[in-house]
């Protein structure tokens, strides 16, 4: 149909050219594309009011309802720092900017033990090659990564993988013990 991106993309148009305008240099990379999508999904889920921006009160019931944080002020000042409007740039480029795109499987694998505790999927994890750049697709409910690529048939482990890894993607890494 038209809406169909060009060859190679995973994304409809007005998304990859969404993507292009924000991040030339990466958008046309599949991997980054898919990141990027649910960079773009974790927006949408926090935007309410759907007009493109997360204020701090969207956030607030974000991060009350989805990640169940009973102060959400502690974290409000590491998301939106001076900024008291998010949008998907600002999403993505702090995203960008985290230790954690940065991260090696090695990493992952071991966020997936100590933090996420489910060691059980590791070797998987290790088999698909997971680095730091595959954490926003962990953090959306995407049936294809955790059913047909993870095999994660249990669904409390996955909506546990996917809150962890929605507070990574949001805050960075967790705190070392």
């Amino acid at each position: 149909g038209p809406a169909e991106g060009p060859p190679g993309s995973h994304l409809d148009e007005a998304t990859l050219e969404e993507f292009c305008r924000i991040d030339r240099p990466l958008c046309h990379q599949e991997d980054e594309q898919l990141s990027f999508e649910a960079v773009r999904n974790i927006h949408n889920q926090m935007d309410d009011d759907a007009n493109g921006n997360v204020d701090v009160e969207e956030s607030d019931e974000f991060l009350r309802e989805d990640l169940n944080y009973h102060d959400p002020t502690i974290k409000h000042s590491t998301f939106h720092g001076e900024d008291k409007l998010i949008s998907v740039e600002d999403l993505w480029k702090s995203w960008k900017a985290s230790e954690v795109y940065n991260w090696t499987v090695e990493e992952v694998v071991q966020w997936l033990i100590t933090y996420v505790e489910l060691p059980q999927y590791e070797e998987t994890f290790r088999k698909l090659q997971l680095t730091g750049h595959a954490m926003p697709r962990l953090a959306i409910t995407n049936a294809t990564m955790t059913g047909a690529l993870l095999k994660m048939t249990d669904r409390s482990h996955r909506q546990k993988l996917q809150l962890k890894a929605l507070d990574t993607v949001l805050f960075g890494p967790p705190l070392r013990e």
